[in-house]
């Protein structure tokens, strides 16, 4: 069981991360229950029809596709203080994603029609919610791209630095962790294990990067934005 007072401490944490307005805030986590994932669990099904929101308190989910092969097509890993189920909750379709647990997980499951009431509730709120979506199609619009334009080293090029500026940059520096697996990062960026485990090797060999277990450490991380803006075609 649940302490009541730390459950609602916790819901107000994982939402303040995101920066939202104070009432929007509020409203979601009056709305809200506090649900627990373990490690592996499936919280969304693709093609499945439920529209509820779900916020990350602790933990961290992988949002993907499985190909009918079995090939697993990752769109991104998401952690404390982001969201996922939003798109169903607006337009009623079926999930678009399979979202499933990577570590155990805390998460404030809000209904779909709480999350519309909320976000339409006040002009600063719609605006959040705006921004959140335009970034969304954004990150989506330069995955395209990098997919259909860049090669394999340009593409991990792309996603280290991606990964980096989520998790924090300071001197020039950023600490990934939990890092994906090889493989978990070729299905990132859509190639093959060995390709990874070559670019990253030389990427330590030049002194870019630091490569433990479940841990990558960037040393030079605006030489690291110069070689993918480079691939990129931006300089």
């Amino acid at each position: 069981m649940v302490d009541a007072r730390r459950t609602n401490g916790l819901r107000l944490r994982c939402l303040s991360e995101q920066e939202a307005p104070e009432a929007l805030t509020a409203a979601l986590a009056a709305a809200g229950r506090l649900v627990r994932a373990r490690k592996g669990q499936v919280l969304i099904e693709n093609g499945t029809p439920t529209d509820d929101v779900y916020l990350i308190c602790a933990g961290r989910v992988r949002v993907e596709l499985l190909a009918l092969e079995g090939r697993e097509v990752v769109i991104r890993d998401l952690g404390p203080g982001q969201f996922f189920g939003e798109l169903a909750s607006i337009d009623g379709g079926r999930r678009s994603a399979t979202i499933t647990a990577l570590l155990p997980a805390e998460l404030l499951l809000v209904p779909a029609a709480a999350f519309r009431q909320a976000v339409a509730a006040s002009p600063e709120a719609a605006t959040w919610f705006f921004g959140h979506l335009a970034a969304l199609v954004r990150n989506l619009t330069d995955r395209v791209f990098e997919m259909s334009a860049l090669n394999v080293k340009g593409r991990i090029h792309c996603q280290l630095v991606r990964m980096a500026a989520a998790a924090g940059v300071a001197d020039n520096q950023s600490v990934i962790e939990p890092f994906p697996t090889h493989e978990e990062l070729a299905a990132l960026v859509g190639t093959h294990r060995e390709a990874v485990t070559r670019e990253l090797s030389y990427l330590a060999g030049a002194g870019f990067i630091i490569v433990q277990r479940r841990r990558l450490e960037i040393v030079k991380f605006l030489e690291l934005s110069l070689l993918a803006k480079r691939a990129r075609g931006d300089i």
